[in-house]
Parts: structure tokens; C-alpha cells; sequence
């Protein structure tokens, strides 16, 4: 059984290089690959990724994907579309691992215990999508134990908190939102993924993707649970509160067209370029 990981980030200065060393390295430790686009970061700067990773765990498992503004621009040709994009990165890996179980996530988690989250993978239904539901936890807080203390401090987070309830409805019929930011730890099989054709890749603005992939997997007839017994925590971060209200999106993804009245993929047969070849450097 082969697990995979991917997250994705922009080197703007947006997410501090600590809190992506703790999350990459945790990742890797989780997980069997890990892939890590770095979208559309600014040319004079480079993959943000190339500026931390003398602090990363060299394990081989971390597949790293650079896409320069130039291919930004044409994977997505909308003048309109913001400068970094969560939708391609997994569905350009759904397409291409050959992992049986597939998690996206963002650059906030510190992963869940690897023996915890194979335990789970032991008896977990392939037919079925799973969102994890996260723990928050103050960036302040893991600067003031020490980032190179991530380990240990988990431990202790793991025997201190609670697991998280929050719910969310984003329309009248939402019957697919389980748990508030339920993007944070998606996790499915790769026939899952591949069944309802990853994330729909016309939702080029903030919002609502999450839910819209979950009701995919219901209109698949696949199943759709929460899991809370996983401990995985989110670090807060400057811009958002825990709630995933955020003033830096200013525009939005219909909920109604993507999430109330949505029946069928627009994804075409390509999705993910899958008639593309895509470079990676291995570390």
C-alpha cells in the first residue's frame, strides 16, 4: 500500500520558510512520496523550496515540480485567474502516481503519525472519499516550543487536544460539507481520483473546490465520511482566521453553479495534461 502527498506554494513571501520546512518534513515522514509544486513564483526569486531545502530531510520520497510564471500563463489562460493555483497541482499527480492513496493538502499541516494514519489505510474503504478533519494550533506557539521540536511537540498535542467539530454549509442542499476547510486533508484512492476526474479546473477563484470534489464523489456513487480521530494540526497563519475567511480573496467561485446545482464534470479527457510531460527533480 502506497501513500502519496501533495501540496503546493509560491515564493512571494506569504509562508515563512519555518513553517514549510516543519510541514514538508513531517510530510515525508508520513508519507511514501510527497510532491511539491511551487506555482508561479516570481522570476528573480525562484522555488521557494530551493530556498529551504539545505533544512529538509533528503529522503528520496520528495518530488518537487517547478511552474514558472511563463507556464503559469499557459496552463492558465484566463487573464483573470489569481497567481497561484490549487486545482492542477493534484490533478496533475492524480494522473501520474502510481500510489494507491492520495492526500492534498496545504503547506499549514503538520501530518498525522505515519503508524496512525496506516492504521486507518489498513481497513479504509477504497470506494470511499474520506475528508480528515485538522486540529488548529497558533504558529506563535510551535516558534515559541521550536521548530526543530515539531516531533515532539505533536506528542504532546497529540495527548492535549480535542478533535475538531466545525462544520459548514455553503448552500441550502450542501450535503457534502462534513467539516469546515475540509480542503486541508482530502484524502481518497487513486480510483476515486481518477473516477470523478480530480478538481474541476474551470474554478479559477477562491472557494468552494473542496465541497464541489466531494459532491463529485457522491454523484460517483462513492461514499463520503469525516474523520476526526486522526490528529493533524493546522498552523494559523497571517491573513486568514481558523474559520478560512481571508480578506486577501476578493473574488469567488459560485456556490450555487459549483456546489447546489452542479451535476456533472466539465473536466475533459486531459485533465491533469495528461498528454503533457512534466519534469521533476527528486530529493
Amino acid at each position: 500500500m502506497k501513500t502519496a502527498a501533495v501540496l503546493w506554494c509560491r515564493n512571494d513571501g506569504y509562508k515563512e520558510d519555518e513553517r514549510v520546512i516543519v510541514c514538508l518534513n513531517s510530510m515525508v515522514e508520513t508519507f511514501d512520496e510527497v510532491w511539491y509544486f511551487d506555482w508561479n513564483s516570481p522570476v528573480d526569486k525562484g522555488s521557494l523550496l530551493w530556498r529551504v531545502q539545505d533544512k529538509l530531510t533528503k529522503t528520496g520520497k520528495l518530488k518537487h515540480i517547478v511552474i514558472t510564471p511563463e507556464v503559469a500563463k499557459m496552463l492558465t489562460p484566463y487573464p483573470d485567474a489569481g497567481v497561484i493555483n490549487g486545482l492542477l497541482p493534484p490533478n496533475i499527480v492524480f494522473r501520474r502516481t502510481d500510489a494507491d492513496w492520495i492526500i492534498t493538502t496545504t503547506m499549514d499541516i503538520i501530518a498525522p503519525k505515519k503508524e496512525l494514519l496506516t492504521k486507518f489505510l489498513e481497513s479504509a474503504n477504497p470506494n470511499t472519499f474520506y475528508t480528515l478533519s485538522r486540529r488548529d494550533i497558533e504558529y506563535q506557539n510551535v516558534y515559541e516550543f521550536g521548530f526543530d521540536k515539531w516531533r515532539e511537540y505533536r506528542d504532546i498535542l497529540d495527548k492535549t487536544t480535542e478533535e475538531r467539530h466545525l462544520y459548514a454549509k455553503v448552500t441550502p442542499n450542501d450535503n457534502y460539507s462534513l467539516i469546515n476547510c475540509c480542503g486541508d486533508f482530502q484524502l481518497a484512492s487513486k480510483h476515486v481520483w481518477n473516477t470523478i476526474k480530480g478538481f474541476e479546473e474551470q474554478m479559477i477563484y477562491a472557494c468552494f473546490p473542496d465541497t464541489n470534489v466531494q459532491k463529485k464523489a457522491v454523484l460517483n456513487e462513492f461514499g463520503l465520511e469525516a474523520i476526526y480521530n486522526i490528529p493533524l494540526y493546522h498552523m494559523s497563519h497571517k491573513g486568514m482566521g481558523n474559520d478560512g475567511s481571508s480578506p486577501s480573496k476578493q473574488t469567488y467561485n459560485d456556490a450555487w453553479d459549483w456546489v447546489e446545482f452542479f451535476e456533472e464534470s466539465q473536466n475533459t479527457d486531459n485533465w491533469g495534461f495528461a498528454n503533457i510531460e512534466i519534469e521533476y527533480e527528486i530529493i
